[in-house]
């Protein structure tokens, strides 16, 4: 991803933890990426700075006691409740699984906590989605940009000329069908 992506990506996630975190009262909330070596770094916080001790959670462990496996590159939404309560939720594309008996024992803030994996997960799959789509484009507009240069330099359009100019719009095409797919 280039630069400007990464920037853009990193405000919209941190502008979806401000809104988890007024949904959660005000609660620090923070995205948390498992790194290589079940290491937990944290990839974005609500707002800055979280208070004292706020972030101090080891993610991977937590998930350990819980049964769930810490896989490498995975990302997590969580929220301190209380000194010794976490709220943590996968960030994911597929909603959670209703309650066993049909009753919900969850608490607001979980769900809270929940729903805003969903939107991560929504937001991280539409991003690189358009960013795929950015680097299908640039493609094209780079193949054109040599067309101009093919066709300013040319003295004179001979079949051959043409011919790799052709062939050159061919590509544009072929790069922007493949922009429209993505």
């Amino acid at each position: 991803m280039r630069e400007s992506s990464l920037i853009g990506l990193y405000e919209r996630r941190c502008e979806l933890l401000n809104q988890l975190s007024t949904a959660l009262r005000g609660r620090t909330v923070a995205l948390w990426r498992v790194v290589r070596g079940g290491l937990a770094t944290t990839e974005a916080v609500s707002r800055r700075p979280p208070p004292d001790g706020d972030l101090e959670f080891d993610v991977v462990d937590v998930l350990r006691r819980w049964g769930r496996l810490a896989l490498p590159h995975s990302l997590w939404v969580g929220c301190r409740v209380d000194a010794d309560r976490w709220h943590v939720a996968a960030v994911r594309n597929d909603p959670p699984e209703p309650p066993p008996t049909g009753l919900e024992r969850r608490s607001p803030e979980r769900l809270v906590v929940e729903l805003g994996g969903l939107c991560l997960g929504a937001h991280e799959r539409a991003w690189l989605a358009v960013d795929q789509a950015t680097v299908y484009l640039c493609s094209a507009l780079e193949s054109l940009e040599a067309c101009l240069g093919r066709v300013r330099t040319a003295e004179g359009l001979s079949a051959n000329g043409r011919a790799h100019i052709l062939a050159d719009l061919a590509r544009v095409a072929d790069v922007i069908d493949g922009a429209m797919r993505a």
